[in-house]
């Protein structure tokens, strides 16, 4: 559990994926089945591939960020219209506009090659501290 907490993509993969599967759950009490659907699938993805490790994390982020940011933009001219199967409104808009920002933010912007650096990172490496008489030129 300690690693799972030591990457920025795994957390915000975890705590939102938390989170879309409880709004999937409201959405289906609410009535709106296909916007439930959308958002556990969402958020078993998410939740995968935090479990996986970081590069899948990452990936997830990038493509549920990709995916809010879309539908959110579809979302500004469908709300009112008979298109809008989905249920959207202007408050889930904003949300599917914070949670784009948030999931691309992290999923561009974190760190993509270890988990956080550690004490054991720091360390002079073997070569960097060998005598000049037995480095290789």
């Amino acid at each position: 559990m300690r690693t799972l907490l030591r990457s920025p993509n795994r957390i915000v993969a975890l705590a939102l994926g938390a989170g879309y599967a409880a709004y999937g759950v409201f959405a289906v009490v609410t009535g709106r089945p296909l916007l439930a659907a959308l958002f556990e699938v969402a958020a078993v993805a998410l939740i995968l591939t935090t479990l996986r490790g970081i590069a899948p994390a990452r990936a997830a982020n990038i493509a549920v960020g990709t995916a809010w940011l879309a539908l959110g933009y579809a979302g500004l001219f469908l709300v009112g219209t008979e298109f809008n199967v989905l249920g959207l409104g202007a408050l889930l808009e904003v949300g599917l506009f914070a949670a784009a920002v948030v999931h691309l933010a992290v999923g561009l912007g974190a760190r993509r090659d270890v988990a956080a650096v550690t004490p054991a990172d720091r360390t002079p490496s073997a070569a960097a501290i060998a005598p000049e008489s037995t480095r290789s030129e």
